[in-house]
């Protein structure tokens, strides 16, 4: 009887063991230890739009480091038409072997794409890798992307103007910005707008407004759409109220703190139709406040290089049993089309592309955070890259079912209640109904 549970635990012993050097050697491929340079992975075919000539010198520095990835060749396409093209492409079988996709384009291009089995890269190894944000690239079948970098909204304010307003520093919660308003926004005789506050309360000449709206809606503690495992997707834009022990949703607050600032009859008027880009405003010393991407810092210089600012982290609701700290993230991964000629070498660079020595060396080439955990709990010394770090481990964002569907879906809410078209109540409940029936398009 000994002999036969000694014999057992045995087995056991060797079976957990087995188990403990699969986990450590699945994670030394996420970690830059995952082969050596015999390896032959063939040419690896990679569109996206990130400049061409930062990717080249990105490329050339990790080519001398891994020899594996000899193969892999950059294409830039224009924004505009990237994602038309890719679909072509794909479509006759002409695409690339791996694209760049960022997280709002996942329903749209997710039956295109092969995802990486769970036997090369585990759930619990993906989860433990990356940001909460990267779950959104976990599929019922494996992982859709490998996570690659991270742009989320940041706050940036003209240190003149607010000098100038008698403020020293900028707001840390929502509600500061309502005082602020009455003080820095200058109107003329007319009533004309001059000089803003923050450019809030439109769509159309807000910069990334999708993304700031459901930044308000999900600190507050709502959803948008979310999806369930199996890949149902789940519209949360107008919950039943009884959810919530407030008598308003979050989607209702949040919309109604956003449009308090396009209204001429209130105080905090402070934005319009007619004025020009929130970027550009910013960047022409009219505007305060502006929430942009972190990325922005580089497009804001690069329109005036004098301009005095700085950037601070994005402010949120002030706590309460339903708000959570949050800002919206644009999460980039890399994925392999089903059309790719080289599947196996394409997964094979996303691995090593998403592992820490590439993607801490793609970080630095971007200058934007990693979403790997390991790197993000190294404390940046600079203080802008500290806040854009201190941004990325809070990211989040939501399933959008169609980008430029949902554009027009949240456009017309805006001006629903910018015009008084509608209720709050009411256009959201619009909102709810458009989104259902896009979902059940799906």
């Amino acid at each position: 009887m000994k002999e036969q549970r000694s014999t057992f635990q045995t087995i056991v012993f060797i079976v957990f063991a087995a188990f403990i050097v699969i986990a450590v050697l699945v994670f030394a491929g996420l970690s830059g230890g995952g082969g050596s340079g015999s390896e032959d992975i063939g040419e690896v075919v990679v569109w996206g739009t990130f400049d061409e000539g930062m990717m080249e010198s990105y490329l050339n520095v990790l080519k001398d480091e891994d020899e594996r990835i000899g193969g892999v060749i950059y294409q830039e396409l224009n924004p505009e038409i990237y994602d038309a093209r890719l679909t072509e492409a794909i479509a006759n079988g002409r695409g690339p072997d791996l694209f760049i996709l960022d997280q709002s384009r996942i329903i749209e291009h997710e039956s295109k794409i092969i995802p990486i089995s769970f036997e090369r890269v585990s759930e619990r190894v993906f989860k433990d890798t990356f940001i909460d944000q990267g779950e959104m690239f976990i599929g019922a079948n494996g992982i859709i992307g490998m996570p690659w970098s991270i742009d989320p909204l940041v706050l940036y304010w003209n240190r003149d103007y607010f000098a100038q307003s008698g403020f020293s520093q900028p707001p840390v919660y929502w509600d500061e910005i309502f005082a602020m308003a009455e003080r820095m926004t200058e109107r003329d005789s007319a009533n004309t707008v001059v000089r803003s506050t923050i450019a809030f309360g439109e769509y159309s000449n807000v910069e990334h407004a999708k993304d700031v709206i459901a930044t308000l809606m999900l600190q507050a503690g709502g959803q948008i759409v979310a999806r369930e495992r199996d890949g149902t997707l789940l519209v949360r834009v107008a919950p039943n109220r009884d959810a919530f022990r407030s008598a308003v949703s979050p989607a209702q607050s949040a919309l109604r703190f956003y449009t308090e600032f396009a209204d001429p009859v209130k105080s905090v008027y402070s934005w319009n139709r007619s004025l020009p880009n929130s970027l550009d405003a910013f960047a022409q010393g009219r505007l305060a406040l502006y929430v942009g991407r972190a990325s922005d810092i580089d497009r804001i210089q690069a329109k005036n290089g004098n301009l005095n600012f700085d950037v601070a982290p994005l402010p949120q609701i002030r706590a309460g049993e339903t708000t959570q700290r949050v800002v919206f993230g644009t999460l980039h991964a890399l994925a392999v089309p089903r059309t790719s000629f080289n599947p196996v070498g394409a997964a094979e660079v996303a691995i090593i592309l998403s592992s820490e020595r590439a993607a801490e060396l793609f970080a630095e080439f971007r200058g934007l955070p990693s979403p790997r955990r390991d790197l993000l709990g190294r404390e940046p010394s600079d203080p802008v890259a500290l806040i854009f770090r201190n941004a990325a481990l809070i990211s989040r964002a939501w399933f959008d079912p169609d980008v430029e569907e949902t554009n027009d879906i949240f456009r017309r809410m805006i001006g629903d209640v910018t015009s008084g078209a509608l209720r709050i109540s009411d256009t959201l409940q619009r909102t709810d109904q458009e989104l259902v029936q896009l979902v059940g398009q799906q």
